[in-house]
């Protein structure tokens, strides 16, 4: 899918995209990782006639520095100004660690809105008061080197094609922004209103989650769970559409035909 650009007022977004139906919104990571190279294995077992919707956020991969100062919400809000703009019948939210949350804000926003996928959401409790547990104390001993860890994973999940395209994309999108744009990124994070809100999901569309075994616990009682929720244990790290791209497919084509 070739690159495209869409101005707003926050600063130009790029996002991969393709027309079709139902459309399938895929939302990424924090951190220069190309949207549409961190979802290739999940979207490669689409069907072919599904449309695509993959953006980057201000400051990370494709897109342009922000141009004023704005948070996670306004940006959602964007977001999802775009993704109303293509007029689907059907969309389903595909969201990924911090995608959980821009998910979580646009959700009561997007028209059509059928089915919210996540993957490793990020929830308030591991931001603000992240568990003690030794489960989770190792799992941070054994990712510790970030870089290298991501690194080795994508070289051995990947083929060596595309793991040397996606690594040198990663590389050349980290260098094209600087100490100030890391700054507004990291401002947009802290000073958003989720952390302090107690809202949780209405509960008005099907919720899976993807997590690892040893945070099934913590999901149960985030604000992404509710009455039409549904947690599914899979993975051995925080990528878990890269090593169980056919589950995660199969659950999108699942909620797509309900």
């Amino acid at each position: 899918m070739d690159k495209k650009y869409y101005a707003t007022k926050l600063g130009q977004i790029a996002y991969a995209g393709k027309e079709g139906k139902p459309l399938i919104v895929f939302l990424n990571v924090f951190g220069t990782m190309d949207t549409e190279q961190n979802f290739a294995k999940v979207i490669a077992r689409l069907p072919k006639e599904y449309g695509i919707f993959a953006p980057d956020y201000l400051n990370t991969g494709f897109s342009g520095k922000s141009n004023a100062q704005y948070s996670l919400t306004t940006e959602a809000d964007e977001l999802a100004a775009i993704i109303n703009g293509f007029n689907a019948a059907k969309v389903i939210i595909v969201a990924h660690s911090v995608g959980g949350v821009y998910a979580f804000q646009m959700q009561a926003k997007i028209k059509n809105l059928h089915a919210l996928i996540f993957i490793e959401p990020t929830t308030r409790e591991i931001i603000l008061d992240p568990p003690k547990e030794k489960s989770y104390l190792d799992h941070d001993k054994e990712t510790a080197d970030t870089d290298q860890f991501i690194h080795d994973k994508i070289f051995a999940l990947f083929s060596d094609r595309k793991a040397n395209d996606f690594w040198q994309t990663t590389l050349a999108n980290e260098a094209r922004f600087d100490e100030q744009s890391e700054q507004e990124l990291a401002s947009a994070i802290e000073e958003d209103g989720f952390w302090q809100s107690s809202k949780k999901l209405d509960g008005k569309v099907p919720v899976t989650i993807f997590t690892e075994a040893y945070r099934q616990k913590e999901y149960e009682r985030s604000e992404y769970n509710n009455q039409n929720t549904k947690i599914i244990p899979l993975g051995t790290f925080h990528y878990i559409q890269w090593e169980y791209p056919e589950e995660i497919a199969q659950e999108i084509i699942s909620a797509s035909a309900d």
